[in-house]
């Protein structure tokens, strides 16, 4: 299974840091229950918490002096609870009965449906994706930062775009040098830092100071960036091309002309997209164990 780090995920984490967050209500007058859902709406719902820009309200119902939301994101059904100038995440209690369990248990419809379009959304977006690679793909050359060539200097080679203070890119480099050995190629690390300033800090030094690819792939957390005018242009033009496909997440290993794109960790698509072998052990990602299974 392929594993992506993306960045803007504050709403997930919320719901879950107040998992088990119980409110009990009590029954309220009619007067209240006719407005309490009335100013709920997406937009005042992304006032309140940062939410995808590609979220839905698909629910919503007076719950006592609460208005109980349900929001479709990335094909999940999330549950909140709004007062008048709040929201909270959890499950609501009544008379020892979920209220929460009772309303997600009446939109399983709902929740299909959700699920099959995000499936639908992802895979024309996968497409697309490769599609804009293959247009753009020489645009990449003048954003590499670090080369990592075990054979030496080698016309082969293979983009990837990772970001310094992501853990799963780091671990497919550890695959993807195994794979430059085997295939006598270079790899052409285009760095895009979209986990927040601290990557964007170490991208600065490492563009700054003309760091290694091993100095590189040991970097831990940094303080502020110092930063030059080289750093901040690259960072700059990356963002706006990667952009352009709505790219928000990392690793991604890119063909030298864009003919095919592999998305997340995923070392065994890489080595069967150059022709290789599927590895075993850890660096080659166990491929051969996944076959057999």
């Amino acid at each position: 299974m392929k594993k992506i780090i993306t960045p803007g995920m504050c709403f997930r984490r919320l719901a879950v840091f107040m998992l088990g967050f119980f409110i009990f209500s009590a029954g309220v007058s009619s007067g209240h229950a006719e407005s309490v859902c009335e100013h709920v709406t997406l937009a005042w719902l992304q006032t309140q918490v940062s939410i995808p820009k590609d979220a839905e309200l698909v629910f919503k119902k007076e719950q006592g002096v609460l208005c109980e939301a349900v929001l479709s994101i990335n094909g999940g059904l999330a549950p909140v609870y709004a007062g008048k100038d709040f929201i909270v995440a959890g499950q609501m209690y009544k008379n020892g009965v979920s209220i929460t369990r009772m309303t997600m248990s009446s939109l399983s419809e709902v929740a299909d449906a959700e699920r099959k379009k995000a499936k639908e959304k992802e895979a024309k977006d996968v497409e697309m994706r490769k599609s804009f690679f293959k247009l753009h793909a020489p645009e990449l050359a003048d954003l590499v930062s670090l080369s990592f060539a075990p054979g030496g200097v080698s016309d082969k080679f293979i983009y990837v775009i990772s970001d310094p203070a992501c853990s799963h890119c780091k671990a497919l480099l550890d695959g993807l040098e195994e794979v430059a050995a085997e295939a006598d190629l270079a790899l052409k690390l285009v760095i895009y830092p979209v986990l927040g300033e601290n990557s964007k800090a170490m991208t600065a030094d490492v563009i700054c100071e003309h760091l290694g690819y091993g100095a590189y792939k040991t970097m831990k957390k940094t303080g502020p960036a110092k930063g030059c005018d080289k750093a901040n242009q690259r960072i700059n033009k990356t963002f706006d091309l990667l952009n352009k496909a709505d790219i928000s997440f990392v690793p991604l290993v890119v063909a030298h002309d864009g003919s095919w794109v592999v998305e997340g960790n995923d070392i065994c698509s890489v080595r069967e997209h150059l022709g290789l072998d599927p590895g075993t052990g850890e660096k080659g990602g166990g491929c051969k164990k996944d076959q057999e299974d």
